[in-house]
């Protein structure tokens, strides 16, 4: 009986515009689905992916980058 119950979900990567994501929100909450937010990880990932990241050889040269 408890197989019956079980559902089996498909995690679907949609693309968004920004000034659209609002109502998409919107559509899909109406439907009864909901939108998994990306923990921090992924978002760390998709950083290292996009080339969003800075290297620096020493903890001096970094305060130095950064201005302290």
């Amino acid at each position: 009986m408890q197989a019956a119950l079980t559902q089996n979900y498909d995690v679907i990567q949609v693309k968004v515009p920004h000034i659209e994501s609002k109502r998409f929100k919107a559509v899909v909450k109406a439907l009864g689905f909901e939108i998994e937010k990306k923990n921090s990880l992924d978002r760390a990932l998709e950083d290292i992916e996009a080339g969003r990241v800075h290297t620096w050889s020493s903890a001096e040269e970094m305060f130095q980058a950064l201005g302290i």
